[in-house]
Parts: C-alpha cells; sequence; structure tokens
C-alpha cells in the first residue's frame, strides 16, 4: 500500500513549485518552449519567493535556491520563458484548476525555508496575483 496515495498529507510536499508551474505550462501551450521541469523549478523559486512575500520564509533562501537551479541550467524566473507567457489573469485562470484548489480556494506548497514545506490552505488570490504582477515588470 502506498502512504498517501491522494497526496493529503506529506506527498503533497512533493508538489512544491507545481501549481505555479503548471499554470507556466499550461500558458505556454505545453510546448518545447517550457519543459516540465522547467517549470517547476521556475515554479519552486516563484513559490519561495511567494513564502518570503508573505514573512514565511527567510529571503536569503530564496537566493540560495535560484543559484543552485542556475548552477544546473534550469531557468529561474518568467523572463526565463522564451515568447510571450500571457496575462497575469490567463496564469491565475491555470492556476485555479489546479487539482489542489478545493471548492475555489487556492492551496499551495510554501516553505518556512530550505527543506521545511508545507501545505497553506485559503491562500489569497489577489495576492498570488500580485506578487505574480510583481514578477513581471
Amino acid at each position: 500500500m502506498i502512504e498517501d496515495e491522494t497526496e493529503q498529507g506529506v506527498r503533497a510536499l512533493l508538489n512544491l513549485g507545481h501549481t505555479f508551474g503548471h499554470a507556466l505550462e499550461k500558458n505556454t501551450g505545453y510546448s518545447d518552449r517550457l519543459l516540465h521541469g522547467e517549470g517547476v523549478a521556475i515554479g519552486i523559486v516563484l513559490a519561495h519567493g511567494f513564502s518570503v512575500q508573505l514573512g514565511l520564509a527567510p529571503s536569503q533562501d530564496t537566493g540560495r535556491i535560484v543559484a543552485h537551479l542556475q548552477k544546473v541550467g534550469l531557468p529561474t524566473t518568467l523572463a526565463d520563458i522564451p515568447g510571450t507567457l500571457g496575462s497575469t489573469e490567463t496564469l491565475m485562470a491555470a492556476i485555479a484548476q489546479d487539482k489542489k484548489v478545493n471548492n475555489g480556494a487556492l492551496t499551495f506548497i510554501l516553505t518556512r525555508g530550505i527543506g521545511q514545506a508545507f501545505i497553506e490552505k485559503n491562500v489569497d488570490a489577489n495576492a498570488v496575483a500580485s506578487f505574480l504582477n510583481d514578477r513581471r515588470s
């Protein structure tokens, strides 16, 4: 038997970066412009950055994560995605379709620091949209 087969507990933590990453993949048409691992890499950076913005994680952790991902050749910013990405609204529409959404409430895997991921339910969609807008400018 697989423990936590439905990813409601500890296995859900493996989805760090996936909510943002899947939205990015959808907005690039699931094409070679952004491979799954690349989307997740950017998503991990975004999840850490969003955690920092919420006052949950130390800002220096995001820099460490970016440096590691760049060292192994992965993209780390929205600007690293070739072509147009679409609007923040289309990204938010994709995020709203994430499998972790429950009754319209957004759920993200966030962090309190490296190795300290946790499930955050009822995340404010306006805060996510504002965060994404800040990353696009």
